[in-house]
């Protein structure tokens, strides 16, 4: 019996997307340490580029510094948010006040009934109880960021390896020029995607923090913070990044006018930076259809979690190069870009 050759292919891949999920703790690490390397180089490009007269920074050194960056920037990133732990602890007393008050004046206007099961929803929610599974996701995440370095610095060690490792691989020249060209074709998109997506989501940070903090709402530090991290998450990472500093302004404060400052102001402000100053920086440098973006953003958010979904892009950028190349696959990179205009992989050698 002769087996099909689709049929194959679609065990091997229900095989690779097993492991893949199976393996979520090793493979997440080491994906994410793919990016920050990826990042660290362009940025230890950029430093080695500096000159002072006839003097220009070595590469080392260059290499160096961009390590103390971004280590400095993670040790930043954890001592704001583990420094409003004790404040989220303190306030939630408030909070839950709050939300009783506004349980009561929504029983006025929905009825008992509706306001009792909030209300008993709302009693199951144990705050304090909460808390130490919370800290202990924060030292998860302490010690996955520690991982995640440790694989960026090793990478970093190997470096200086990889051509030759590159050359003996490939001898044959040809061949050698083919597959540069795709290494250099993705690393070039997913570099450029995430400076460029770095950059829009501090400038959205900056905004959000602008119009949260003279409003006096509480942790708008650690808000501003994750308005960064979620404006990675293709299209509804920017609405969870706008409800949520709202839902806080509407329980902190006992008018609606914070709330809706909040509301309609950071709103404006996702949707000017991502329907305008995105796409103008973008330009067509990703063509992926909207449909695979979305697709794509709840497969990996199935396979490896929130981390999936902040790397479903990049993952797809390289799947629309790798199938490009590919005679037999070209169709399927068709099928994955937004206007079906996939360049000759010959126009990529060298």
């Amino acid at each position: 019996m002769i087996v099909p050759r689709w049929f194959t292919w679609l065990v091997a891949l229900a095989i690779v997307i097993s492991a893949l999920a199976a393996g979520r703790a090793y493979f997440v690490p080491i994906a994410i340490a793919l990016v920050l390397f990826s990042l660290l180089s362009s940025l230890v490009n950029q430093i080695a580029r500096i000159r002072i007269g006839h003097w220009s920074v070595p590469r080392p050194l260059a290499g160096a510094i961009g390590l103390v960056i971004v280590a400095y920037a993670l040790v930043l990133f954890t001592s704001i948010l583990s420094s409003q732990i004790e404040a989220v602890v303190a306030a939630s007393p408030r909070y839950v006040g709050r939300l009783e008050s506004l349980l009561a004046e929504a029983a006025e206007l929905l009825g008992r009934d509706v306001a009792g099961d909030l209300q008993a929803g709302l009693s199951e929610i144990n705050i304090a109880a909460r808390i130490p599974d919370f800290l202990g996701s924060a030292g998860t995440m302490i010690t996955a960021f520690s991982l995640v370095f440790l694989y960026t610095g090793f990478m970093f060690v190997e470096r200086g390896t990889y051509d030759a490792k590159f050359d003996r691989l490939f001898p044959d020249p040809e061949r050698a020029a083919t597959v540069r060209g795709v290494i250099g074709s993705i690393y070039d998109s997913i570099q450029r995607y995430f400076v460029i997506k770095l950059f829009v989501s501090a400038l959205t940070g900056l905004a959000a923090y602008a119009v949260m903090k003279p409003l006096g709402l509480d942790f708008a530090e650690t808000r501003a913070l994750l308005a960064v991290l979620h404006n990675f998450i293709p299209n509804i990472g920017s609405a969870v990044a706008t409800i949520l500093p709202a839902l806080v302004a509407l329980v902190q404060f006992d008018t609606l006018g914070p709330f809706l400052v909040i509301a309609l102001g950071v709103s404006a402000i996702q949707l000017a930076i991502g329907n305008f100053v995105e796409p103008a920086l973008m330009g067509r440098s990703l063509n992926l259809s909207p449909l695979v973006i979305i697709l794509s953003l709840t497969f990996w958010a199935f396979v490896w979690g929130i981390v999936g979904m902040f790397l479903s892009v990049p993952i797809m950028v390289i799947v629309l190069i790798v199938c490009s190349h590919i005679p037999a696959w070209r169709p399927v990179a068709v099928l994955l870009s937004r206007d079906g205009d996939i360049p000759d992989s010959k126009a990529l050698k060298g």
